[in-house]
């Protein structure tokens, strides 16, 4: 039950978080994550619906102070106290993110498909994210708010 209730409140957290602020981003950065799309083959749903799952779409205090869209880590930094990658540009974390994406082994077979559920079932079964089913289903919420 106390999970049940984390969840919940989690999820109304980022439904709230895509509703003040988070649109005004998308669409600032679309034009921009279209073009990354039409580079990397990776649907442009996708990547936002990745950054609204991790950050709210730039609008967590780690997606503010470190323009990290997309919740990515790198080595440790004593200096910053974190592990996670810090971007000039909220536009370098979505390019880095892309790089990810292209260096995983499912990207060879799915590199110019559309469909943003193929590429995050896909995603799940490599492990990108501890609970895939709750992932799945945070993703399909998230492409609702696009």
């Amino acid at each position: 039950m106390k999970h049940l209730i984390l969840f919940f409140l989690f999820f109304t957290g980022l439904v709230t978080q895509a509703s003040e602020g988070t649109q005004e981003k998308i669409q600032r950065y679309k034009p921009y994550i279209d073009s990354l799309s039409q580079v990397y083959g990776i649907p442009t749903k996708l990547i936002i619906g990745v950054g609204i799952c991790e950050s709210g779409f730039g609008q967590s205090k780690q997606s503010i102070k470190q323009n990290n869209y997309f919740g990515l880590r790198g080595k440790y930094s004593r200096k910053k106290k974190s592990s996670f990658k810090h971007y000039n540009r909220p536009e370098e974390s979505m390019v880095d993110f892309c790089e990810v994406l292209a260096s995983k082994k499912y990207y060879a077979n799915l590199k110019g498909n559309q469909d943003p559920m193929k590429w995050t079932r896909a995603m799940a079964k490599a492990r990108y994210a501890a609970n895939a089913k709750r992932w799945i289903r945070l993703m399909k919420k998230s492409f609702t708010l696009i």
